[in-house]
């Protein structure tokens, strides 16, 4: 090859290096705007790596911000559009409240004691409750991916804007008890085929579609069936989904009946 072609295409190299050095650094720049400076070294560099495999292809606004995590709409290397939830290292007050749900969960073996290493936990348990909800038919968020307290979903909503949550609806009384029903119909599928309860669930983390169909949210807190809570938190749910229902207008069985009829028998009775 001839010396100046030989230059020519160390010198398009080095172009190329350059023009994807200056990508990357444009894209931390952006990352740090879009994350307002709000979370730790480890937690930016996991985000930075999910971005350098080409799970995420940019950041967005804040969907939503709690106490515990907040969740960003991003966009995914396939163009498929990602709600991406990211736990705060934050207080160890998190541990004490979430362990419950955490023990005796036979997928989770160990429970460890570093906080951070807790949290990167309760961010795989959510993982797992969402993949096995979803391939069980349960209408919830396809999971994508999970990297320490990183977790990436399908965005449930349109044009950047999250579908609204049954509370913040105002439905004709006569598509109440159609709601009531599919909400069931997902409590049902997931305790048979996933074989989990929410154990959170409520008119707070169901979103509506345009077409009136159900979504079922914030899974990170769910629990298997054979879990020692299990029985307590079936109960709650179906308590929180007797109330609200009856409130409007819909005809509700017990929530001892409802559980029967999902467990095939009474509350804290015990297969022998």
């Amino acid at each position: 090859m001839p010396r100046e072609d030989k230059l020519e295409k160390r010198l398009r190299i080095r172009e190329y290096r350059y023009e994807r050095e200056q990508r990357y650094l444009r894209k931390r720049s952006e990352l740090n705007e879009v994350l307002e400076e709000v979370f730790d070294q480890q937690t930016l560099m996991t985000l930075y790596e999910l971005m350098n495999r080409g799970l995420i292809k940019d950041f967005y606004g804040v969907v939503s911000a709690g106490k515990e995590s907040r969740i960003y709409y991003a966009e995914g290397g396939g163009d498929e559009t990602l709600a991406v939830k990211i736990y705060l290292i934050t207080s160890a007050e998190f541990r004490k409240t979430r362990f419950t749900y955490v023990l005796h969960d036979p997928r989770f073996q160990r429970v460890p004691k570093d906080f951070r290493d807790f949290i990167y936990l309760w961010a795989r348990r959510e993982y797992r409750n969402l993949k096995e909800a979803y391939e069980a038919g349960v209408p919830v968020p396809r999971p994508y991916f999970v990297r320490n307290n990183v977790l990436g979903m399908q965005f449930m909503g349109e044009d950047g804007r999250r579908y609204p949550l049954l509370v913040e609806v105002e439905l004709e009384p006569g598509l109440y008890p159609e709601i009531y029903s599919k909400v069931m119909e997902a409590v049902r599928r997931l305790y048979e085929r996933a074989r989990l309860i929410h154990g959170d669930l409520s008119e707070y983390n169901i979103f509506i579609t345009p077409e009136n169909d159900i979504v079922l949210i914030d899974l990170s807190q769910a629990v298997r069936v054979e879990q020692p809570v299990a029985d307590e938190l079936l109960m709650r749910d179906l308590r929180n989904i007797a109330r609200y229902f009856g409130k409007m207008g819909v005809e509700v069985p017990e929530p001892e009946d409802l559980f029967e009829e999902i467990a095939g028998r009474r509350p804290l009775e015990r297969p022998i």
